[in-house]
This record gives C-alpha cells, sequence and structure tokens, in this order.
C-alpha cells in the first residue's frame, strides 16, 4: 500500500467505478474497499460480480450506454473510475457506442454533478498504437491506432480531455494487464498446460506487461495526486517480453514443457475473419477472445512496447511484481480456482 494511504484519511472519498465487473474493475473495487473507501459500482443487471461485495459497496444498475443510470450512478461521488469498455467486437460501430460515446455519456454525466472532483479514466496502450521493432513508445509519440478498439479508445480519451476545465482528469495507458481473474492471457496459460502453444506468428512481438495490482496502485496514484491532473502516463512493469519469451516462463512456473506452432498471420487473418462472420450470424464465436479479427490486427503489428518513466518519475509509481513472480502468482490463482488442472 502506498505511503499516502496510511497518511491521509481525507483521501478516502466516495468514488464511482464503471466496469467494476470487469477483470481490472474487480480488482479496484476490492482494493478501494481494503482502504475503507465508499464505492459505487456501475454493474450490468445480469453482471457477475468476482467477488462478494463489502458492505462499503453500493450496487448501482445500468451501462455506460444509459445516461439515466450514469446521472443516478454518480449522486453522491467525488471520484470517477472510467474502466468500462468494449475489448471484443465484430463492428466498428459496436465500440464506438461503448468506448467512444459511452465515455462522452460518463463525461456529461460527472459535469452536471457538482461534487465530482476528479475522474480517472484507463484507455490502453493500444490507444496509442504499435511501437516499432526494437523501439518503444511514451507520451510524445504521435497516436496512431490500428484497431477499431484502439481508435474507439483514442476517441474516448480527447473526450476525457475535452472535460478538463469541468474537472480534474487523468488517463492511463496500460500495456497488457495480466492477474489473477485475467481471460485472455490466459489462453497461453492453458495452451502451456496442454503442452501445444499456437502462435499467431512467430512469437516474436515484443509486448509491455503490467501485473492487474500494480495497474490497481497506479490507478489510485493518478486520483490522488495532484501533479497528475491532465496527464496521460503508460503504465508497465519497465520491462517487455515477446510471446515465445511469456510461454516459457510460464512453463517453468508450471514445470511443463511444451511445443510450438507458429501460424502465419495470413492464415490467422482469414479464420478471424471466419469467427467474426459466426459472431455475427450467431452471438458467438467458434474462436478464443485472443484470435477476433480486430485482435488480429494489433497482433500483426511489430510491437507493443511503452516507456513508463514519466509515471515513476511524477507520481512515485513503482511496481513490485517483475513477470517472473507475477506469472507464478497468476498461475497459482489459475491452479487453485480450477481454471487450471493440477
Amino acid at each position: 500500500m502506498h505511503p499516502f494511504w496510511k497518511k491521509n484519511v481525507k483521501l478516502r472519498t466516495p468514488s464511482l467505478i464503471t466496469g467494476a465487473s470487469g477483470f481490472v474493475g474487480s480488482h479496484l473495487a476490492e482494493a478501494l474497499a481494503r482502504r475503507k473507501v465508499r464505492v459505487k459500482l456501475l454493474v450490468r443487471p445480469t453482471s457477475r460480480l468476482a467477488f462478494k461485495p463489502s458492505p462499503l459497496m453500493e450496487l448501482c444498475y445500468g451501462d455506460v450506454t444509459d445516461s439515466e443510470s450514469l446521472r443516478k450512478a454518480v449522486k453522491g461521488v467525488k471520484i470517477v473510475y472510467h474502466l468500462a469498455g468494449l475489448l471484443r467486437g465484430a463492428e466498428f460501430s459496436a465500440y464506438e457506442k461503448v468506448n467512444a460515446k459511452g465515455t462522452r455519456n460518463v463525461c456529461e454525466a460527472a459535469a452536471g454533478e457538482r461534487g465530482i472532483k476528479k475522474l480517472v479514466y484507463v484507455s490502453s496502450l493500444s490507444a496509442a498504437g504499435p511501437s516499432q521493432k526494437g523501439g518503444e513508445i511514451d507520451e510524445n509519440t504521435t497516436c496512431h491506432p490500428v484497431s477499431f478498439y484502439g481508435r474507439t479508445k483514442r476517441m474516448a480519451e480527447e473526450t476525457v480531455l475535452s472535460f478538463g476545465k469541468r474537472f480534474d482528469v487523468t488517463i492511463l495507458r496500460p500495456g497488457a494487464v495480466y492477474g489473477p481473474r485475467e481471460t485472455d492471457i490466459f489462453e497461453y496459460f492453458k495452451m502451456v498446460r496442454q503442452g501445444l502453444v499456437v502462435n499467431a506468428g512467430d512469437g516474436t512481438q515484443r509486448v509491455s506487461f503490467i501485473y492487474v495490482e500494480d495497474l490497481v496502485e497506479a490507478i489510485l496514484l493518478a486520483a490522488h495526486s495532484p501533479r497528475a491532473t491532465g496527464r496521460i502516463y503508460f503504465v508497465s512493469d519497465g520491462k517487455n517480453l515477446n510471446w515465445n519469451e511469456l510461454s516459457a516462463q510460464i512453463g517453468k512456473v508450471l514445470k511443463k514443457t511444451y511445443k510450438t506452432f507458429n501460424v502465419p498471420l495470413g492464415i490467422v487473418r482469414i479464420v478471424a475473419s471466419l469467427g467474426d462472420c459466426t459472431a455475427r450470424l450467431t452471438g458467438k464465436s467458434f474462436l478464443p477472445p485472443i484470435v477476433s479479427g480486430d485482435k488480429v490486427k494489433e497482433g500483426g503489428a511489430p510491437g507493443w512496447v511503452c516507456n513508463s518513466q514519466r509515471i515513476q518519475r511524477e507520481l512515485g509509481f513503482k511496481p513490485k511484481m517483475d513477470i517472473e513472480k507475477g506469472v507464478r502468482k497468476t498461475a497459482e490463482f489459475y491452479l487453485k480456482a480450477g481454471w487450471l488442472k493440477s
């Protein structure tokens, strides 16, 4: 726990989390509860929470496409943590409705509540676009998102910044987030456990990673650090791995040997297109979530490596979890929860 939480009780201000039933949102909700913060959780009536709500939590039913539910949810809060978003879909319009227009709805609802002091938007490295092979990007790099997801997250960022005169705003762009309860990178854990890792491409694309609990700490720092106002920060553990190296790390932790099969990206694109067509017709794809058409656009990029020195320098952010420890803790969760067969 960062020292300012121990010293300053005034920081325990009522908050709202959008996307509270999601992977990062659930961990943020639990972290706020441990810090005795009263928090509202915006969730759909059909959402399943991955944790037991504490007495400090209030469930607010609705979503970011429903302006009326947002107006009710922001009542009485001072900080909005906006994490809700669409991670995958077959059409640009679906991403736009949730990520771009939904973010505008959140900002407008916050602007209509006089008590709102801060909005933290958890965006994505995808909003900035890929890095070149052997290079990295930072907050001064011109944005060039390559996917529907990245484009609409960047649109959302621009909306958030436009409300900066109404309340304080900060934007975080995490790298690939992993940890307990994550379901996409989990596919690599599952493949290693089964003894066959199938890569889209040759597995050499380099990626910046961040453990979920470290990302939550960065979110809280951004919410309560005056220097963060109006700023954009990349968030990573400061290292980067390619997918072959990640698989090797998982294999080491699980004590499992495996074979690797690389599928040319051209073939992956064809298969992903078929999966997207199936999803449009039936509402469900026959492919794993990481093999959607939009994800393949990102998979074909040279790399996804960011420089996270700004948040370390300005906010004192120090990731506690390196990839070896993080993969071990994540694997322990998957095994204990029965996601992986022991």
